[in-house]
């Protein structure tokens, strides 16, 4: 948009535009002018306001939405899985001494003891690969 210029056609749109006398159109052009050459209008914020707003700014509060949780419907193939691989370290196996065998993960997490060494075994399930 161009910068405005004081001419009887700009007094004209403006007065056309605003719906105002001559006087206050001619006061808006200088103030238009005054604006768009970087001058101090009466209208301008004070350094202590101008360090309010800046301050106020900073301290918006956002709308909290607390934290959301997701339900996860249980996998019950790993549920199972990791039952059955507890069950077979407690009792069935017979290669080492497991001690302390524990679900800490129902269907992810098996912690279990060989003497004084501590062991976690993680189960993951793949995603199915993607058809290009």
């Amino acid at each position: 948009m161009p910068k405005p210029v004081l001419n009887e056609a700009t007094i004209a749109d403006y007065m056309k535009r605003n719906k105002c006398n001559r006087e206050d159109a001619i006061d808006l052009i200088k103030y238009d002018i005054a604006i768009e050459n970087g001058e101090k209008t009466e209208y301008d914020l004070t350094e202590e306001q101008r360090q309010n707003v800046m301050a106020l700014n900073r301290k918006i509060d956002h709308a909290k939405t607390g934290k959301r949780t997701v339900e996860r419907k249980p996998n019950e193939l790993k549920v199972a899985i990791m039952a059955e691989l507890a069950q077979f370290l407690r009792e069935d196996a017979m290669g080492q001494d497991y001690e302390d065998v524990e679900l800490t993960n129902i269907s992810r997490m098996l912690h279990f003891r060989i003497g004084n060494k501590e062991f976690d075994l993680q189960l993951i399930e793949n995603r199915p690969k993607k058809n290009k």
